[in-house]
């Protein structure tokens, strides 16, 4: 079920100097959502900016709000980080395929997260849900300078063991996400001697720019790692009509390419599914 709502803002508030926590009452989304989808908010009142923004869930707060992270990066995201609780936004959803949780349902593959910039979003809701199912996760989480880091403390409430990376060195690992996280595997290769042979392999669930997705495939690959992306694109309708949003993807044999959507088909696709290569 697909809803175009009024939502009203609960809360709309700094954590750094360019990320905002947005938490709207929608009631009906609220309970219908799952970690990997995304909303398309609309802005009241104007048309300047004429497009929605899709803004991916952070958690579900209660059984009537739900939390979202955002950057200011442009206009729209400008005039939204000046609105007040009280206002209201439109907002449609839900949107897109979350993560697939079926893929490790029967399995005890130790869980890593790995997560670029903004693609810290959906892994506090992801996080949650795995809590309840006693997973152990790793999470990778890399920002250009530490002034940018979001979601850290949540992330280790929820059970996380959290290592971040900054392009800077300011905290934790100089360096990117792939890098750290291929540094790990070594170690636990390393440590765990001829019994790494016979455990069952890290998952990856990851978000975040292309180049680091990329090279984070490129690790799986090296270290025979299986796993999901969920990819940001700038989007027009949300619902797979404008054709804004799409990707090249390979087809079930590996020989030809699939064009697939962002929005409809994903935001979520299998780590080796999508093109990188251009």
């Amino acid at each position: 079920m697909l809803y175009d709502l009024k939502a009203k803002i609960a809360k709309n508030h700094k954590l750094t100097p360019s990320i905002y926590y947005l938490e709207l009452e929608i009631p009906k989304l609220a309970g219908l959502l799952v970690p990997g989808q995304f909303l398309h908010v609309r802005l009241l009142g104007t048309t300047d900016p004429l497009l929605r923004r899709p803004l991916s869930v952070n958690r579900i707060v209660n059984k009537k709000n739900v939390g979202i992270i955002y950057k200011v990066v442009g206009k729209g995201t400008y005039l939204l980080k000046e609105m007040a609780a009280g206002e209201t936004v439109d907002a449609l959803g839900p949107l897109g395929n979350g993560f697939d949780l079926t893929k490790i349902k029967n399995s005890k593959n130790p869980l890593i997260f790995a997560a670029g910039g903004m693609g810290i979003a959906p892994f506090v809701f992801l996080s949650k849900y795995l809590r309840k199912k006693k997973r152990k996760i790793t999470a990778f989480v890399g920002m250009d300078k530490k002034a940018e880091l979001v979601c850290i403390d949540e992330l280790k409430n929820l059970g996380c063991d959290v290592k971040i990376s900054t392009e800077d060195g300011s905290r934790g690992f100089k360096g990117y996400v792939s890098t750290s996280l291929e540094k790990y595997l070594k170690k636990r290769i390393a440590s765990s001697g001829k019994r790494a042979a016979r455990e069952e392999k890290p998952y990856i669930y990851a978000c975040g720019p292309k180049p680091m997705l990329k090279a984070l495939r490129d690790v799986g690959v090296k270290y025979g790692l299986k796993g999901q992306v969920s990819l940001d694109e700038m989007m027009g309708c949300g619902l797979g009509a404008c054709l804004g949003c799409v990707v090249k993807t390979r087809n079930a044999s590996n020989e030809g390419v699939v064009y697939k959507r962002v929005c409809k088909d994903g935001p979520v696709f299998d780590i080796n599914e999508i093109i990188w290569e251009e």
